[in-house]
C-alpha cells in the first residue's frame, strides 16, 4: 500500500514539471512556399440546364441517299414476325439477290420481283433483298 501512495505522488509531482507560465504571444513569421496540389475531390451536382440554342442549319442528304439513287439500287429489310414473310420489288425494279437472316438462308422466289422466308424460319429472321431499277428500252 505504501508503494502504490509513492508511485501516486511521484506521477502527481512530475505532472505539474515543465509547466511554466505562458509568456506573450510573438511576431507572426513569413508564409512558407505552397506545398503540393492534391488530389482532385468528388464532383458536385449538376446545374440547371441552359437556354435552347438556335438551330443549325439544314443538312444536304448523305452521299449513301444520293448514290442509291443515282445507281437505282434499294436494299430492303423486312422483319419477319409473322409466319407469311415476303417482300416485293417496285414495278421498275427487278430483284438482284435476297436472303432469310443472319444465317443468309435461301428465300423461295415467287417471281422476278417477290420472294419469301420458308415458314419454318419466318418468326425468327428478317428477309433483306435487294432491287434494282430497270432501264427502259
Amino acid at each position: 500500500m505504501k508503494r502504490i501512495a509513492l508511485v501516486v505522488a511521484l506521477c502527481l509531482g512530475l505532472a505539474n514539471c515543465g509547466q511554466g507560465p505562458q509568456g506573450p504571444k510573438g511576431e507572426q513569421g513569413v508564409a512558407g512556399p505552397a506545398g503540393e496540389k492534391g488530389e482532385a475531390g468528388p464532383p458536385g451536382p449538376a446545374g440547371p440546364p441552359g437556354p435552347k440554342g438556335d438551330a443549325g442549319p439544314a443538312g444536304s442528304a448523305g452521299p449513301s441517299a444520293a448514290a442509291a439513287a443515282a445507281s437505282g439500287v434499294r436494299v430492303m429489310r423486312v422483319s419477319c414476325e409473322s409466319a407469311a414473310c415476303s417482300a416485293a420489288c417496285n414495278q421498275d425494279e427487278v430483284l438482284v439477290s435476297a436472303y432469310c437472316g443472319p444465317g443468309r438462308t435461301a428465300v423461295t422466289l415467287v417471281n422476278e420481283r417477290s420472294v419469301s422466308c420458308p415458314s419454318r424460319r419466318a418468326a425468327t429472321s428478317p428477309l433483306v433483298a435487294i432491287c434494282a431499277k430497270m432501264e427502259a428500252q
